[in-house]
């Protein structure tokens, strides 16, 4: 439970910059910000889950069932809200959703890929 209300927090909080500062990742016209909105979201979900399953002294198992649950109330989440994509995230250009939702994909499997990864105890 406690990795469904961690995922729930991450995923309200992302959002939540999305629906405010978006239009400042997501600007086509911008290739290099673009490329930084990818990029950059790499060590931000590292240092979301990587100290997470330390503190916790999770096994290799408890890890990807970890992260699979970090992800999972996001990705239900954000099938809803991509639907109403205009109405949640009024500040994005509508033509964006495509790169938004391919942004969330990758950050998503990033976030399982950390269940894989091998780390220091």
């Amino acid at each position: 439970m406690f990795y469904l209300l961690w995922g729930f927090l991450v995923w309200l909080g992302a959002t939540c910059i999305f629906r405010f500062a978006g239009h400042v990742f997501f600007a086509p016209e911008n290739i290099m910000l673009m490329i930084l909105a990818y990029l950059l979201v790499i060590p931000l979900i590292l240092v979301l889950t990587l100290p997470l399953y330390k503190w916790k002294q999770l096994n290799a198992h408890e890890k990807l069932k970890a992260a699979v649950f970090i992800a999972l109330p996001g990705m239900l989440l954000d099938v809803i809200v991509l639907i109403y994509f205009q109405t949640v995230f009024t500040n994005l250009n509508p033509d964006v959703d495509q790169y938004f939702a391919s942004w969330l994909l990758w950050a998503y499997s990033i976030i399982i890929v950390t269940g894989f990864m091998k780390t220091k105890n």
